[in-house]
């Protein structure tokens, strides 16, 4: 199975690829979309349609995990967040692809056991997990990666 994880944004959006095989999850890819500041917000909507599209066209993901969205007292940021998470819903559903959602606590939960890790711990895990010789940076492509292991985390205990 291919997940596609995302960290909504509007500024950058981060994303992570893995292919579960034999209850083993292994790096794809990751990266980090970005919009110009300059640009109007339905221009900057417009940029993350065509690039997530392109990762989907790319990595042919059977599952996307979306970060839920955490409301806290930042309206406004709450509000970008939710237009990013529209997009990213959009692109799945013009591919005909299952969503799922996780908090961000969640999986700090899942992948370090703890739901207040911070950035360097949840860096710390993504690394562990996937065998991999450096920690993946940015923090919003470590973010999107983490959000698909989750997924392949909670499913596979699921499934005991």
């Amino acid at each position: 199975m291919i997940i596609l994880g995302i960290d909504p944004g509007t500024a950058s959006m981060g994303y992570g690829v893995i292919q579960v095989e034999n209850y083993k999850p292994k790096l794809r890819g990751q990266g980090v979309i970005r919009t110009h500041p300059d640009l109007e917000m339905p221009k900057r909507l417009e940029v993350l349609y065509r690039n997530l599209y392109d990762v989907t066209e790319e990595f042919k993901p059977e599952l996307f995990v979306i970060e839920s969205l955490f409301f806290n007292t930042n309206t406004k940021t709450a509000i970008t967040v939710g237009q990013a998470r529209g997009v990213s819903m959009l692109v799945a559903a013009k591919n005909n692809i299952s969503v799922t959602e996780y908090t961000a606590l969640q999986a700090k939960k899942a992948l370090t056991g703890y739901g207040r890790a911070d950035k360097k711990d949840m860096q710390i895990a993504v690394k562990k997990m996937l065998g991999l010789r450096e920690e993946i940076k940015p923090d919003d492509a470590n973010d999107g990666v983490a959000m698909a292991l989750c997924h392949f985390l909670l499913a596979m205990n699921n499934d005991k």
